[in-house]
């Protein structure tokens, strides 16, 4: 009789005994349903790795940021320019034989460049800002003298120049007034036709 009593427990022992085997259940399902997913997850097909090996693609254009093909106009670029302590302009790069130019545009700290290279068989032509065939372009050397023209950019023009260019001579008034009246096309002419409603 005494073992009977020892298992014969008061209900509520019983039911907190049987919740408690419930939790123990819980992790080992949990670990055991891990291990299961894990070993599903695992076995399933993987995508086949390429033996090809990954390209190393060489700056060749010294850093500057250029087209893809500006190795085709010009080969060995250097990126030697810098724009520091530049006003803002256009700048031919010397050290690539004026086939690469600049813009420079100042910041509160440091500045901004910009690169470009002309097109095959052209230079940039620093006193004209564009570029030109070599035989029609200043010498590639003296480049650095024509800087100072970007000081020009963003200024007004004087008023007496661009007076000088709207100003209107009396006698070219007179010869467009006194010209006979030229003919002009019937479809000028022609009276339009009123849209009644």
């Amino acid at each position: 009789m005494q073992d009977k009593a020892r298992y014969d427990l008061h209900p509520v022992i019983q039911k907190k005994a049987r919740n408690v085997s419930f939790i123990m259940i819980r992790p080992t399902c949990l670990i055991v349903s891990l291990a299961v997913i894990f070993a599903i997850v695992s076995g399933l097909p993987q995508q086949p790795k390429s033996r090809r090996p990954v390209p190393e693609f060489k700056n060749k254009t010294g850093g500057l940021e250029l087209p893809d093909n500006a190795t085709l106009i010009r080969d060995n670029i250097v990126d030697n320019f810098s724009c520091q302590d530049r006003i803002y302009g256009y700048y031919a790069d010397m050290d690539n034989d004026c086939q690469v130019f600049h813009v420079c545009m100042p910041q509160a700290r440091g500045s901004i460049r910009w690169s470009f290279i002309c097109p095959a068989e052209t230079v940039f032509n620093q006193a004209t800002f564009v570029c030109t065939k070599t035989e029609n372009s200043i010498p590639c050397e003296e480049s650095e003298k024509f800087y100072n023209l970007n000081e020009a950019i963003g200024k007004e023009v004087e008023e007496e120049e661009s007076d000088m260019e709207h100003a209107t001579k009396e006698s070219d008034v007179e010869a467009i007034s006194n010209r006979p009246e030229t003919r002009t096309s019937r479809i000028l002419n022609r009276k339009k036709p009123s849209r009644k409603q």
